[in-house]
């Protein structure tokens, strides 16, 4: 089956934006992993017991050896040796020892610790990336979404020429498709990779393969891309009607003849800091930037990425 204009757009604008996620994440999403190699640091605590058995080893042979002398002498210099071996030397050799072993447990604590967390942490970027993806693509299912609603509209207006059914269809009823079947991406796809990444609780301590989290997840996505509808239905409407950001609100025609989305760039990135502003309000936070859990540059660069690259997406 032949690949649409805006498909070939849309899944190269796809490729760059999983590239850059792979690529920058610490730039893109503010993720920095822990530093250092758990294999060597592995090898580090072996060596650590290593030293330790050597040592025990060492006095071990040495203690044999020591009781020798009190076992067939006596007298007071004998009795201070025994109580220097066993008081003094030995439990200093020991302490010694102790310490090499308490450092190799370290060293394994630590990097267990790199290794699950900076696991945890690529599983994310790998959520955060293909969010970006799906998000660029689904400009796609968009569209066709919105024809086949136009398209019933049409039928129903065969019935009924209510007024009801022109103002709603194109909006309300497009609205809750376009936010459930949004919605429901945003579940299946970080649910499917934390799966595959074998990750059952993210770093608040929610269990994010539940029933529950995902259900409360589909909940708060539904409520945000609603919000995201009406706010960029509502902001493009204004701007066509304002004289001085009418021209911002204008698509781009090529001499191709083809259209770029480029006049919903400015409502769609309003629509979605509106988006993500309602989901941090669903959490209990406080969504204005600069707050521990607001909006971050982050966000912005991410939001560019995707949006910057549905403009350039040809209208179907």
């Amino acid at each position: 089956m032949p690949i649409g204009l805006a498909t070939k757009v849309a899944l190269g604008g796809m490729a760059g934006a999983g590239a850059a996620g792979i690529l920058a994440p610490e730039f893109l999403f503010g993720i920095s992993y822990l530093e250092g190699d758990p294999q060597k640091i592995s090898e580090a605590a072996d060596i650590l017991d290593e030293i330790a058995d050597a040592i025990d080893k060492q006095f071990r042979a040495a203690s044999e050896e020591a009781a020798k002398v009190w076992s067939a002498n006596g007298g007071p210099a004998v009795e201070e040796f025994t109580r220097f071996w066993n008081e003094d030397f030995g439990p200093a050799v020991m302490a010694v020892s102790l310490k090499y072993r308490r450092a190799a447990n370290a060293c394994r604590a630590y990097a267990d610790v790199i290794e699950k967390v900076n696991h945890a942490l690529r599983v994310l970027c790998y959520i955060l990336t293909v969010d970006m993806m799906y998000t660029i693509g689904y400009q796609v299912v968009t569209w066709k979404l919105f024809q086949a609603i136009m398209k019933r509209q049409a039928l129903l207006l065969m019935f009924t020429a209510k007024r009801f059914v022109t103002m709603l269809l194109p909006a309300f009823a497009y609205w809750v498709a376009d936010s459930a079947l949004y919605a429901s991406g945003e579940v299946l796809l970080p649910l499917g990779i934390n799966k595959l990444g074998g990750i059952k609780t993210d770093m608040s301590g929610n269990e994010v393969q539940s029933l529950d989290h995902n259900l409360r997840t589909f909940r708060e996505n539904f409520v945000a891309n609603m919000v995201f509808d009406g706010v960029v239905d509502g902001g493009a409407a204004l701007m066509a009607k304002v004289p001085g950001l009418r021209a911002v609100a204008t698509n781009v025609e090529l001499p191709n003849g083809v259209t770029l989305n480029t006049g919903n760039f400015l409502p769609r990135l309003t629509a979605s800091t509106a988006y993500s502003m309602t989901l941090d309000v669903q959490h209990g936070d406080n969504p204005l930037p600069g707050t521990e859990h607001g909006l971050t540059k982050e966000d912005m660069y991410q939001k560019f990425i995707v949006h910057g690259t549905r403009s350039l997406i040809p209208r179907l």
